[in-house]
């Protein structure tokens, strides 16, 4: 009787220790891939046809301030990052059906973003891309690969001869969307998260040739 007593107890902890573990796993543990791309801007091969009237222009403190958080996934602590990222030197590029803003694309020169508080130099013929967006009603209407086609045109108009991005790995949307285009996988990073804590990992070769002319 002591035994199973005994039995049960140890069960019982080794239970508990597994619902543990499994909870920090679930709320403060997690280990991510992004993947690293580049798009050689002499061959895009964008598929930029879109049945939209669209036009383009660049972004204001004005136009980031008016987009909530609902619709354009800013809440009040974006808009203030990235009206800082306006004053650093980064640009937003809008597209606008009916002088309707339906979709953004950040762009920053000589470096890349890893988190907001990490970037990593990156060589003068390349710029970096980020924070990608389209309108839900508007997605699937070839309006990111239209975007993208500008991107690509004013950055080589500009003497590049690259542009950088990343996705994560678990969106295979925007992964889809690459591999219809010359985008090329150059590298990843590893992000690890664990307790309030980060740690983004990029091997030292890949850091390299971003830096390299």
């Amino acid at each position: 009787m002591e035994m199973k007593k005994q039995t049960r107890f140890k069960t019982g902890i080794f239970t508990f220790i597994l619902k543990v573990i499994r909870y920090i796993k679930r709320n403060y543990f997690s280990v991510s891939k992004t993947i690293i791309f580049e798009l050689n801007l002499d061959r895009p091969g964008l598929n930029s046809f879109t049945e939209l009237d669209l036009y383009f222009r660049l972004a204001t403190g004005e136009d980031i301030l008016s987009m909530d958080k609902e619709n354009y996934d800013y809440d009040e602590k974006a808009k203030q990052y990235f009206i800082n990222r306006l004053e650093k030197g980064d640009r937003c590029i809008l597209a606008l059906h009916r002088n309707k803003i339906i979709s953004y694309l950040w762009v920053m020169n000589g470096l890349m973003e890893l988190t907001e508080y990490r970037h990593i130099i990156l060589s003068n013929n390349r710029a970096f891309s980020y924070k990608e967006f389209v309108l839900e009603e508007y997605r699937g209407k070839r309006v990111h690969s239209t975007i993208y086609a500008y991107l690509a045109n004013m950055l080589k108009n500009e003497g590049k001869c690259y542009v950088v991005s990343t996705v994560d790995a678990d969106n295979k949307l925007s992964l889809m969307t690459r591999s219809r285009s010359n985008f090329k996988v150059i590298g990843n990073i590893i992000r690890i998260r664990f307790f309030g804590f980060s740690y983004d990992y990029l091997k030292k070769k890949y850091i390299l040739y971003l830096q390299n002319e």
